[in-house]
């Protein structure tokens, strides 16, 4: 698989929602809205905000899809932006079949080069949940540093759990 990112697209809801079904085996223990119940109405709803909260600035999602396919293999965002310091933080998914091939780390690191380089940020974060081995992977093959574990950082299911914070700055891709 070659991933590419992009924004997203009214015309790209159905295949989300597929992408986010067909991996519901290994996301849902890590993020509470992936679940079978994920409707095409979520989709919707999630394509369109990310249009609105690109235009507002609050968040910058995009696609993650196939070069040669077109087809949807997940999604990579910043979020919980703080202006006045120039930080974000960056979130990543990939589905089941596009695991363990380099997806996640390539979708990423675009995700993080746009924020350095078209944003502007100085300081992007990666808040992962202490188990999830996978994502805290990514954050290393990153170059993210790791700057500890927070504790009560992340809600997941209604509860305050514990989260390994990373951290990337600019000079980290000179």
């Amino acid at each position: 698989m070659d991933p590419r990112i992009r924004r997203y697209k009214s015309s790209d809801a159905a295949a989300f929602q597929e992408a986010v079904l067909s991996s519901i085996n290994h996301l849902s223990r890590w993020l509470s809205w992936c679940t079978p119940a994920y409707s095409i109405n979520d989709a919707v709803e999630w394509v369109n905000s990310a249009e609105n909260s690109w235009k507002a600035g609050t968040d910058y999602r995009f696609l993650v899809e196939d070069t040669k396919t077109g087809a949807v293999i997940g999604g990579v965002g910043i979020n919980q932006i703080v202006h006045q310091h120039r930080v974000g933080n960056l979130g990543y998914w990939v589905r089941e079949s596009a695991i363990n091939r380099g997806v996640c780390t390539t979708a990423a690191r675009l995700a993080t080069e746009y924020a350095f380089r078209e944003l502007g940020f100085q300081r992007i974060e990666i808040h992962i949940q202490v188990d999830n081995h996978a994502s805290n992977a990514v954050a290393s093959k990153l170059g993210g540093e790791f700057e500890g574990i927070l504790r009560n950082k992340l809600m997941f299911n209604g509860e305050s759990v514990r989260a390994k914070c990373y951290s990337i700055i600019p000079s980290d891709y000179e």
